[in-house]
């Protein structure tokens, strides 16, 4: 077994690509993080690592990355791998500050970059990944608009509310916002004429597109308009013949619900540790 590491994105991604598009809905955040590096859509300030595990037969086997300024994470590795790959992103980025992947996989990292390093490590949060069924459009006073380059204040201030109130890491800068909208991924949904909810859209990697973030400020809770934004985003996708996936909090009881509600169905569950 081969590990190696590369801050070259379109580079991981000629060398990796075909195994992350073998699983797209497990890869989903691997596929699109590395797309926006090569777009340009996301800028970070130093280089972001991307990582191949490699088989006897010089295949690829495995994948991570270390984004710039956020934490380790996962694609599918082989189990006996995990030990070995937390040995290499610990020696290039031990100053990480958690990881996520599958429960199982995330798990086992963390305990072996801990052993390594000596630190502890807790969870912080857990997500289901959904994918979309049948999608079902709800009756919700109000109407859908796309996003516009006045209201990118308005989406970053939404973004650092969601996630204060979520725990999940820091998220994106105004610049990135500004790329996104510009690029048409951004929604509004508008009740007398003020927007009360969003929810964008990942770039469409093979087939695929990833919806989020989603959110609603709290005074703007409990009419639907979550539901209402997120079934016309998927259904602008849809339209597209993309399949259309999400994440959602384990611990958010509405946002599973809702997403439930509209057509979306558990997958697979992820965890996010962080080492202290």
């Amino acid at each position: 077994m081969r590990i190696e590491i590369t801050t070259d994105a379109a580079e991981f991604r000629s060398v990796a690509g075909a195994f992350l598009l073998r699983d797209p809905l497990r890869h989903t955040v691997l596929t699109t993080s590395v797309a926006n590096h090569v777009t340009g859509m996301d800028a970070p300030a130093e280089p972001s690592r991307f990582l191949t595990v490699h088989g006897e037969d010089a295949a690829v086997v495995g994948a991570a990355m270390r984004v710039s300024g956020r934490d380790v994470y996962l694609g599918a590795l082989p189990p006996d791998g995990i030990p070995a790959v937390a040995r290499a992103l610990a020696e290039v980025v031990p100053e990480s500050a958690g990881v996520e992947g599958v429960v199982a996989d995330a798990t086992d990292f963390a305990q072996h970059w801990c052993g390594l390093l000596g630190r502890d490590f807790q969870q912080s949060y857990r997500t289901r990944l959904h994918r979309l069924g049948a999608l079902r459009i709800p009756d919700v006073a109000g109407a859908p608009r796309r996003a516009l380059e006045s209201d990118v204040a308005l989406c970053g201030d939404w973004l650092a509310a969601m996630r204060a109130e979520s725990g999940m890491a820091a998220g994106l800068d105004e610049a990135a916002i500004r790329r996104r909208v510009e690029a048409g991924r951004w929604w509004l949904w508008e009740r007398d004429g003020q927007p009360v909810s969003l929810a964008a859209h990942q770039i469409p990697i093979q087939g695929w597109s990833r919806i989020g973030p989603v959110y609603t400020p709290p005074d703007a809770r409990g009419h639907g308009y979550a539901s209402a934004v997120t079934a016309h985003v998927a259904k602008q996708l849809r339209a597209q013949n993309l399949e259309v996936c999400l994440f959602a909090d384990t611990d958010n009881t509405t946002a599973n619900r809702i997403y439930r509600a509209i057509g979306f169905h558990p997958t697979h569950e992820f965890a996010h540790y962080v080492f202290e």
